[in-house]
C-alpha cells in the first residue's frame, strides 16, 4: 500500500520542517487539530508584527513546535485524527487572537469559505432544478479576456454546466501576466493569498514569486478545469451591441486570421481587466528620439541594455521592480521621478520558500488556510482603520491619524536605513503626503540601487525628447541610447479596449466619459445581460488580492444567471435606483479616506477628483455585498 506523504516523512525531516513554521499559525492549528484551545488562554499571544513573535519568547516558540510534532506524529502514526472546526465564537477568538488585534464575527463566515475550510466553488454553483442541455445552450455566454478574471469566470460558468465561449486578443492566455514581461516582474501581494482559494498552490518558490511562475500557475489551473477548448486565441472584439429584439448581445469580432464573424450569446462578460492600457503621455518630441523607445508593458526583449546609457520616467511600481534588475548591466541609468512614492521593506519579498515550508502548507491539515488568513489581514483589512481620516488630527498634511504617523515613521526609518544614512537619496524618496494616499510599492533593492555610481535619481518630469536623450523639466539634459517609460497605464478609461454598445445604442464609454460607474463595480443601467469584472471601484488600493475580488464577481455572477435560467427569464438589468444609490455610498467613504486627501494625485481619481478605480471597501465587506444577491435590485423580462 502507497504511504501517504504524511506517513512518509521522518521524525529528522519533520523538526527541521517545523523550524520553518510561522509560530501563530501553528498554535492556531494545534488548537484545530486537538480540540484543546487552551492554548488560547496562555501567557503568551501573537503580536499584530508581520511574523507575530513579537515579545513571544524563544522557550515559548521552541515549546509550541514541541507541541505540534507530538501532535503531527500521531497523526503519521494514526494514534490520532484531526478535528473539525470549532463553533463560530471559538473561531472568532481564535482569530483575534492570531492576529493580535479583535476581529468582528462578519469575518467567521468569510474565513471558513474563502481559507478553503469549504470549497467555495462547490457553494456558488448550486442548482436548485436540473436543467435541459438546450436551455442552456440558449444561455450562452461570452467572456472578453482570459486573464485572471476571465479565467475565474469560465471555471464557475463550466461547474455550473452554463456554455461559454472566451475571447482572448492575445495568442495565449494569462492577461497582464503574459504582457509583462519585463526584467524582475513579479506580484506585491504575498502569493499565497494570491491564488484562488479552492486551487492553492503550496510549491510557490518565494513568498512573492515571479511572473513566470504565476503565468506558470494560471495556465495549470486552466488546463485542470479544461478551458483551453473554450478559448479562441488571437481575436479581437470589434463591438459589442445589446439587440433588443433577441434579448441578447450581437458580437462581431476579427479572428487571428483577420476573417470578420458574429457571434450572438444571450449574455457578455467583459473580463478585460483595468491596467491593460499601457500611457505614454504626449511628451514634445516623442517621436524624433532616434533609439529604441518602449513602455516597460511592451518590454524590448530584441534590444539589449548592456553597457547602454538608459533613461527610465516614473517611479512606479514598474519601474521599483524592473530598475535594480537593468542597473546591474546598463552604464548608466537615469531615472526620472516627478513625485515619489512611499516604499515597504518586506522581509519576506526575496526570500525563498523552504522544502519544510511547503510541506506543512501541502500536508499539515489547516496550516496552510489559517496562513492565508495572516497574510488577508495583514495586507489587506488589517490596515483598513487606519486609512480614514481623523478631522482633529493636528498634522494632516503629512499623516491622517495616530496609526497612519506610526506607519510613516516605520517607513522613513526603515529608508534612513536601507540607504545607510545618505539624507541626500533620503530627501528625494520621502513623500511629503500620508502613507497609502499613492500606490504603496515594495523595495525591489531599489534602495541599493541608488547608492550605485551607474544610477542617477532626477526629482523631476519630462520638459523635451530629442533625438539622443531628454530634457528634464529642470532644464538638464540626459543622453539616453534608450528610453523607457514606465508611466502607468490609461487606468480612468476603464474598458477602454472594447466598443460596448447597450439599449439605447450608445457607447459605454460616451455615457461614462471619466466617471465610471457600476452596481457593485459589475453591472450598468442601459446594459442588460452584461457583468464587469474589475470594474469601476473594484481595484485593491488598502492591500489584498485582486483574486479575492475575483471569485466573489464570478460566484455573485453565477447565481445571477442560475437564477434568470430557473426563472425562464430572458434579461436582467440592474434598476437605476440600485446603481445610484450603491455609488453615493461608495462616494460617501471615499471622502473620509486617504485617497481623496487633497495633497497628492494618484491615479485612481479622475480629472475632477472623484475615485473611480480603487474601493472603498473591506474585503470582508465586498465578501458580504455579494455573497447573497438581492433580486429587487434588478429589472427582469
Amino acid at each position: 500500500m502507497t504511504q501517504s506523504p504524511m506517513q512518509e516523512i521522518t521524525d529528522g525531516a519533520l523538526k527541521e520542517a517545523l523550524n520553518d513554521a510561522n509560530i501563530p499559525t501553528l498554535i492556531m492549528t494545534i488548537c484545530q487539530i486537538s480540540g484543546d484551545h487552551s492554548l488560547l488562554d496562555g501567557p503568551y499571544r501573537p503580536s499584530k508584527s508581520l511574523d507575530g513573535v513579537r515579545n513571544m519568547p524563544l522557550e515559548f516558540q521552541d515549546e509550541i513546535r514541541n507541541q505540534a510534532f507530538q501532535l503531527i506524529t500521531e497523526l503519521r502514526d494514526g494514534k490520532r485524527k484531526a478535528a473539525g472546526l470549532p463553533d463560530k465564537e471559538t473561531l472568532q477568538k481564535m482569530l483575534s487572537l492570531y492576529v493580535g488585534e479583535p476581529v468582528g464575527p462578519e469575518y467567521v463566515p468569510m474565513f471558513i469559505e474563502d481559507m478553503g475550510f469549504e470549497n467555495a466553488l462547490e457553494k456558488s454553483v448550486t442548482w436548485s432544478t436540473s436543467q435541459a442541455p438546450a436551455k442552456l445552450e440558449d444561455n450562452h455566454m461570452v467572456i472578453a479576456g482570459a486573464g485572471l478574471s476571465g479565467i475565474g469566470a469560465a471555471i464557475h460558468l463550466k461547474k455550473a454546466g452554463i456554455p461559454f465561449t472566451i475571447i482572448e486578443k492575445n495568442e495565449s492566455l494569462g492577461g497582464t501576466w503574459f504582457e509583462n514581461s519585463y526584467p524582475a516582474c513579479g506580484v506585491d501581494t504575498p502569493n499565497h493569498f494570491y491564488s484562488f482559494s479552492f486551487e492553492p498552490n503550496s510549491d510557490w518558490s518565494g513568498y512573492y514569486s515571479k511572473r513566470d511562475e504565476i503565468y506558470a500557475y494560471i495556465q495549470k489551473v486552466a488546463d485542470k478545469y479544461g478551458l483551453l477548448e473554450h478559448i479562441r486565441f488571437g481575436c479581437k472584439i470589434d463591438q459589442a451591441r445589446y439587440d433588443e429584439a433577441s434579448k441578447g448581445w450581437v458580437i462581431d469580432l476579427t479572428d487571428k486570421d483577420g476573417a470578420q464573424e458574429q457571434l450572438n450569446p444571450r449574455f457578455f462578460i467583459s473580463a478585460v481587466g483595468q491596467l491593460n492600457q499601457p500611457q505614454i503621455p504626449d511628451f514634445k518630441g516623442l517621436d524624433s528620439f532616434e533609439g529604441p523607445a518602449f513602455h516597460s508593458a511592451r518590454w524590448r526583449h530584441d534590444v539589449s541594455l548592456k553597457n547602454k546609457k538608459v533613461v527610465v520616467v516614473g517611479t512606479g511600481a514598474s519601474s521599483m521592480q524592473l530598475c535594480p534588475e537593468i542597473a546591474k548591466e546598463v552604464k548608466d541609468l537615469t531615472i526620472l521621478q516627478r513625485t515619489p512614492h512611499w516604499i515597504r521593506m518586506l522581509p519576506d519579498y526575496h526570500r525563498t520558500v523552504s522544502d519544510g515550508k511547503k510541506w506543512l502548507l501541502k500536508h499539515l491539515p489547516y496550516y496552510q488556510s489559517w496562513y492565508r488568513f495572516r497574510l488577508f489581514w495583514s495586507y489587506g483589512d488589517g490596515i483598513w482603520d487606519s486609512l480614514h481620516k481623523d478631522p482633529n488630527w493636528p498634522d494632516q498634511a503629512h499623516s491622517l491619524n495616530s496609526e497612519n504617523a506610526r506607519h510613516r515613521e516605520i517607513y522613513i526609518q526603515n529608508l534612513r536605513d536601507a540607504l545607510n544614512g545618505r539624507e541626500d537619496l533620503l530627501k528625494k524618496v520621502v513623500p511629503e503626503y500620508p502613507p497609502f494616499a499613492k500606490r504603496m510599492l515594495i523595495d525591489n533593492h531599489w534602495c541599493d540601487m541608488l547608492q550605485q555610481d551607474n544610477v542617477h535619481l532626477e526629482t523631476a518630469g519630462v520638459q523635451e525628447i530629442s533625438k539622443t536623450g531628454i530634457t528634464d523639466s529642470n532644464g538638464k539634459f540626459h543622453e539616453a541610447d534608450v528610453l523607457i517609460f514606465g508611466t502607468g497605464f490609461d487606468a480612468v478609461n476603464l474598458l477602454g479596449s472594447l466598443d460596448i454598445r447597450g439599449r439605447s445604442g450608445r457607447s459605454i464609454h460616451d455615457i461614462w466619459g471619466e466617471d465610471p460607474r457600476a452596481y457593485l463595480g459589475m453591472t450598468a443601467p442601459d446594459f442588460p445581460n452584461f457583468f464587469m469584472f474589475y470594474g469601476p471601484n473594484t481595484n485593491l488600493a488598502h492591500g489584498g488580492s485582486l483574486i479575492f475580488h475575483i471569485e466573489c464577481q464570478a460566484r455573485y455572477i453565477t447565481r445571477c444567471l442560475i437564477h434568470m435560467i430557473e426563472e425562464d427569464w430572458q434579461e436582467i438589468e440592474v434598476k437605476d435606483t440600485a446603481h445610484d444609490r450603491y455609488n453615493a455610498k461608495v462616494d460617501a467613504e471615499h471622502d473620509a479616506m486617504v485617497w481623496t486627501h487633497p495633497g497628492v494625485n494618484n491615479w485612481y481619481r479622475n480629472s475632477k477628483g472623484r475615485v473611480v478605480s480603487v474601493s472603498p471597501w473591506r474585503l470582508v465587506d465586498y465578501w458580504s455585498m455579494t455573497r447573497d444577491t438581492d433580486f429587487e435590485d434588478y429589472k427582469f423580462a
